[in-house]
């Protein structure tokens, strides 16, 4: 986690997010957060992600909001992918700059009730 209280993922271009991979995430962010859900901005430029990962990071809520910053069309909609249906703040950024803007001025919930974590 970053100084400024967001956790930030930087994919590998090129790589390939296996469920294993999204699960080691997950896993590595609610070890963390006790009560407190952070803001993650994640770079997502030219990733190849397996369904078993989408449907791992999209399952369950384990971060206040999401912003994904990408470069191509392709990256758009890999975003597009992973933002639907989330019940979070969630945008897609083609700047890391403008991504932790966005994520600074949202708030942070304490807690979610009834949410798994």
């Amino acid at each position: 986690m970053a100084t400024d209280g967001m956790f930030h993922l930087r994919w590998v271009p090129g790589s390939a997010v296996s469920a294993a991979d999204a699960e080691s995430v997950v896993a590595a962010i609610q070890g963390t957060t006790a009560t407190r859900l952070q803001p993650m901005l994640v770079e997502i430029v030219d990733l190849c992600m397996s369904p078993g990962a989408r449907e791992i990071l999209t399952g369950a809520r384990f971060v206040s909001a999401v912003a994904l910053v990408g470069a191509t069309v392709v990256d758009r909609v890999m975003a597009a992918a992973l933002l639907r249906d989330q019940d979070c703040p969630h945008r897609y950024f083609n700047s890391v700059d403008a991504a932790r803007e966005w994520l600074s001025h949202l708030p942070v919930p304490d807690a979610l009730e009834g949410s798994p974590v």
